[in-house]
């Protein structure tokens, strides 16, 4: 299995990796047991990636502990989200402690939450070589309007949307803007947190996608949004450790076809 990288601003980054809403917040030594695990899986699997923020609880310490002594194998990303210059520089600071690393590969403000403060503060640590990238996440469709005056500000190296076969309207401005400049893109909920793979009325009907390689339907999902070229990663979340290895074989089949494409969305909508 050959799993696909691509470019996330300066980084190679495998089309699949983590993200840690809700399953990192976790603080029981029998629950970071299991977390160690997905990061065994994600090595095993070529996964190098690994998404957190502030705001997930637990998560940062869960995946700092987790990490220790294989930091070096992973590009972290991380969020500020408060409101506030001082506040903002101790929470970027605390993210710093709670993972126990004195450089982060992509510090993001959160969902647009004091972007003008936050902005500077990130650009000094930038200047510093205390992070990499810089990055802004947005959750609705009313923020990328802003988002897209970030981006075209040059002040920024990647950004963080959802993305999925039914949410799509950031084909329409974002990922072009993000194709012509060279912006990197991450994607979150590609499963829309789940629910589209556990609250469909029915079985979708997975026959067609078996050639190309889809065993699942949270693959096919997966699968139909790295199959778009604009995206650089996306980064599903879970708690299980054998889903790592299902995830990752959704990024190693390639490009699906554009009538299969269309197939996963037409399925997941019928059933929804």
């Amino acid at each position: 299995m050959n799993l696909e990288y691509r470019k996330l601003g300066k980084l190679d980054v495998s089309v699949v990796g983590l993200g840690t809403l809700r399953t990192f917040d976790v603080t029981d030594e029998a629950d970071l047991a299991q977390r160690r695990q997905i990061i065994d899986n994600l090595l095993s699997n070529g996964i190098n990636f690994i998404d957190s923020a502030a705001w997930y609880g637990a998560s940062e310490k869960a995946v700092g502990t987790t990490i220790k002594g294989k930091r070096d194998q992973f590009y972290l990303a991380t969020k500020v989200r408060i409101e506030g210059e001082k506040a903002g520089e101790q929470q970027i600071a605390q993210s710093f402690e709670n993972f126990g690393v004195d450089y982060i590969d992509l510090f993001q403000v959160h969902n647009l939450i004091d972007t003008q403060t936050h902005l500077p503060t990130l650009e000094r640590l930038k200047e510093e070589g205390k992070i990499g990238m810089i990055g802004v996440t947005a959750m609705v469709d009313d923020a990328y309007p802003e988002v897209i005056d970030i981006m075209r500000s040059g002040r920024i190296d990647t950004v963080q949307i959802p993305y999925n076969v039914v949410q799509r309207t950031v084909e329409e401005g974002v990922l072009p803007l993000a194709e012509e400049l060279g912006i990197g893109v991450m994607v979150m909920e590609p499963l829309k947190k789940g629910r589209y793979v556990k609250e469909l009325k029915g079985e979708p009907d997975l026959t067609p996608l078996k050639e190309f390689g889809i065993e699942t339907w949270a693959q096919a999902l997966i699968s139909w949004v790295v199959s778009d070229p604009r995206v650089s990663i996306t980064i599903p979340a879970t708690s299980r450790p054998e889903r790592i290895n299902e995830n990752a074989l959704s990024g190693s089949l390639g490009t699906m076809p554009q009538e299969l494409r269309d197939y996963v969305r037409e399925e997941t909508v019928r059933l929804l």
